[in-house]
């Protein structure tokens, strides 16, 4: 059949335009931030005015590729939190293939720009991990206590507790069982795998933590990952400061007492190429200890760090960054109060240095990075004198017993591959990697006696130490992984990886699968669940496997009548050869869902089941004897550790700049060897189950800040809420459990029997913003404990003693007040 001219001519246009219309229209784009730096995890969105609808997230190397019904008008949106909300209202696609290149800010308190909107927390439907995020507008507006140590601002997410000695606790592990890093590199202590590492606050961009289905480039550590990422420059110069008046006190005279200064300088090396950081900070305290002789009554204090960052764009995708980072701290009559005065303390200095440099490559959709880092740190902690020490039920005398000098170091080399996508049944990402790291570290340390007295001051214990004060180790590992994430259909991924390390300590090699799995069904929609189960190592503490390198304690023991018992001798022992390396079996599954006025909720269950953990065993145990003659403790394979948790959460963010969070968390953490023994202050004890020391059964936290309401006043009031925000730190938690000892050292009762009273702390702050001098000025005052609740965190857990079961309170109510500068206007 043929169409006569004329109609040819009406029908067949109409035809080849529908055509076109509905042919395949493909988006290959990249997400990227203001320094060309892939964006991984955004989640982009593409929608016609029709309701023709498109989303994807940007892989590792920011790429992100969907397929559109129709060639048309489209509206862009991206969200990732953290960065700045981009939406494009109209950019058009052709049939065929097009690209698309998006720009995504990172989010800062003060933007140049009239109309930001923060990204709300989007669920990603392509991330199976049990990822939680701090970012630098959260860190900066929520009160949390002594806020110029980001540490302090972990506990605001869900799994994370500070126990009483400040250190940190993910998943109710050791602090060791954390694998930290500072952008991409090992910041750990290399000898006790603690978080030791000081950054200014304010040059944090984002705390990210992994709890639970972390992927298989992550290692080191069973309990999570947690990732700081610093600020980098941009084309624009920024000058920036913090309290950098200093505080000024009468009591004892007029003195400087305590000064927090933090500044941060930011710009371009040469403009759209290469961008420098450098943040500043530093603490400075001189605190009087009423109650003790003048000129013996205060100690003072300085800590400080400094870490510049530099990015050069050797190319559009050849990107190459450094930094370096230095902690300093010297403390005098460090420990001093009203029961420790200053001849019992002691000079506390630390050193830190680390360096690193990365190379990124873009090549044809895929990423290649390398890179390098190398740490060294200096320890020394000198008492007063070598007089014997002597511990009373009033207080402390003498000179402070132990001198200790330590030097390490750590060598660090990784090398990363994120492949482009490869269409087999639908999409897979795959990356693979390696990470060599090579530490030491040597010790001296120095003990001499020390006593205890009764209240009649009578003796009741003497200890001495014999043996060579010297300790020294090295180690080298390896790991090498492989991961492919496969996507078969839209809202459906699984996640499979394999890891193997290997150390120089155990000779092992240790292989780690993981599996997760993400599914948002489309009959739920805004609705995420996701589980996964793995396997995972901790790192071996050179601290741990040393400690038969260390010196014995002599331990004498009298009765009330002065008769002696002893002296009990306490040694350790380590056989390297007989050890495996510790592992964990961790199950998780969670639910994330979009609720009606923008609320975000999820819940989350996680099971860490753990096997061969490391821990010191009496050979009178194992052998079934008595602590006679004293206690040797060999280092064994017989740890068993079980953590249960869930918790539930729900955020909002709104008017694109404030937000309000809850979370409820209910946990267990439990071992069959939570006897922890030492040299200094020897319990004689079998190993014996409980909780750990940092178990805390229920916790709940509530943070945010709020405008204060101003239209409702009237016009002439206005002024006094103008620009101004109220925010606000909510917390309990079950107190923490602790032993109780007699007066011999020996333990009463199983460990754990006892607890802390309950925490319950509200910190509440008011901040305004106002113009002056041509900047932009933020003055915030408060008050932290506002409650003036007691928070104990001391005990006295020695059985019969006058001060037994007498609580030392934590922080008093404290007013706070902030000044900072955040940018010319």
């Amino acid at each position: 059949m043929k169409l006569r001219p004329s109609l040819a001519r009406v029908v067949l246009p109409i035809v080849y335009s529908s055509a076109a219309l509905y042919a395949q229209v493909s988006v290959a784009g990249r997400v990227i931030d203001e320094t060309g730096a892939a964006v991984a995890g955004a989640r982009v969105e593409l929608r016609q005015s029709g309701g023709a609808f498109a989303a994807a997230s940007s892989d590792l190397a920011g790429n992100f590729g969907v397929s559109l019904p129709a060639a048309g008008d489209y509206a862009i949106r991206a969200e990732r939190l953290g960065f700045f909300l981009y939406q494009d209202r109209g950019q058009r696609f052709q049939a065929g293939a097009n690209h698309l290149t998006i720009v995504l800010n990172h989010l800062q308190e003060f933007s140049e720009r009239v109309e930001v909107v923060a990204s709300p927390p989007a669920i990603d439907p392509q991330q199976p991990a049990d990822r939680k995020e701090l970012d630098n507008t959260e860190i900066q507006a929520i009160p949390f206590p002594a806020p110029q140590d980001y540490r302090n601002a972990l506990p605001l997410i869900d799994g994370v507790v500070q126990d009483n000695s400040g250190r940190i606790h993910v998943n109710g592990a050791d602090t060791s069982q954390t694998n930290f890093m500072l952008d991409g590199f090992n910041v750990s202590d290399p000898v006790t795998g603690g978080l030791e590492a000081r950054v200014n606050i304010e040059t944090i961009q984002s705390m990210e933590l992994e709890t639970s289905r972390f992927s298989a480039d992550n290692g080191r550590g069973s309990a999570g990952s947690l990732n700081l990422q610093t600020k980098m420059g941009d084309d624009r110069l920024r000058f920036s400061g913090t309290n950098f008046i200093p505080g000024v006190s009468t009591d004892g005279g007029l003195h400087i007492n305590k000064w927090t200064p933090r500044l941060e300088f930011s710009g371009p090396i040469a403009k759209g190429r290469a961008w420098f950081h450098n943040g500043l900070d530093a603490f400075y305290s001189m605190d009087i200890v009423h109650g003790l002789p003048d000129g013996q009554n205060s100690t003072r204090g300085i800590t400080a760090s400094d870490l510049s960052r530099f990015q050069v764009n050797l190319t559009p995708a050849n990107l190459l960054t450094g930094s370096f980072l230095v902690n300093f701290a010297d403390n005098a009559r460090y420990g001093l109060s009203i029961v420790t005065p200053a001849e019992t303390t002691s000079t506390h200095r630390e050193r830190l240095f680390l360096g690193s440099i990365r190379d990124q490559q873009y090549i044809n959709g895929a990423l290649i990075e390398v890179g390098f880092a190398d740490t060294r740190t200096f320890l020394r902690n000198r008492p007063q004198g070598d007089e014997v020490y002597q511990i009373t039920p009033f207080g402390r005398r003498g000179n402070y017993f132990i001198e200790t000098e330590r030097r390490a170091y750590r060598q660090q080399w990784i090398a990363n591959v994120f492949l482009p996508t490869v269409h087999l049944g639908g999409q897979h990402q795959l990356k693979w990697g390696i990470d060599f790291e090579r530490e030491s570290f040597h010790q001296r340390t120095g003990r001499h006696p020390y006593e205890v007295l009764r209240a009649d001051e009578s003796l009741a214990r003497y200890v001495c130490f014999a043996g060579g004060p010297f300790q020294a180790r090295k180690n080298f590992e390896a790991a090498h992984y492989i991961q492919d994430h496969w996507s078969p259909r839209e809202g459906l991924a699984f996640e499979v990886g394999l890891r193997m390390e290997w150390n120089e300590i155990v000779r092992d090699l240790e292989v780690a699968p993981r599996l997760a799995a993400v599914w948002s069904p489309r009959f739920l929609r805004d609705t995420k669940l996701s589980a996964g189960w793995g396997v995972y190592h901790d790192a071996i503490s050179l601290n741990l496997v040393t400690r038969q390198q260390d010196q014995t304690s002599l331990s004498t023991f009298y009765l009330p009548d002065g008769a002696p018992r002893g002296p009990l001798e306490t040694s350790f022992r380590v056989n390297d050869q007989a050890l495996r390396t510790p592992y964990f079996r961790t199950a998780s599954a969670g639910v994330e869902r979009k609720l009606p006025f923008d609320f975000y909720a999820r819940a989350e269950y996680v099971r860490r089941t753990g096997e061969r953990g490391l821990a010191f065993v009496p050979t009178a145990q194992l052998d079934g004897g008595a602590f006679d003659d004293g206690a040797v403790y060999d280092l064994r394979n017989m740890r068993h550790d079980r953590y249960d948790a869930i918790d539930w959460s729900i955020r909002r963010t709104f008017a694109g700049k404030y937000e309000w969070f809850a979370g409820y968390t209910r946990s267990s953490s439990r071992t069959n060897a939570v006897v922890e023994y030492s040299l200094e202050n020897p319990i004689f004890s079998m190993q014996m189950p409980g909780p750990y020391p940092w178990d805390a059964t229920n916790r709940f936290h509530m943070w945010g800040w709020v405008p204060l309401p101003n239209r409702r006043l009237p016009p002439a009031l206005r002024f006094i809420t103008n620009n101004t925000t109220a925010a606000y730190l909510i917390e309990y938690r079950t107190g923490f459990p602790f032993d109780v000892v007699d007066e011999q050292g020996f333990m009463a009762g199983p460990p754990g029997s006892m607890r802390f009273p309950g925490y319950f702390n509200v910190n509440l702050h008011f901040e305004r913003k106002f113009q002056a001098l041509h900047y932009l000025w933020a003055w915030r005052f408060g008050f932290n404990n506002i409650l003036n609740c007691g928070n104990p965190n001391a005990v006295n857990n020695v059985q019969g003693t006058p001060e037994f079961l007498t609580y030392g309170r934590g922080q008093a109510r404290a007013f706070s007040v902030r000044l900072r500068m955040l940018g010319r206007k």
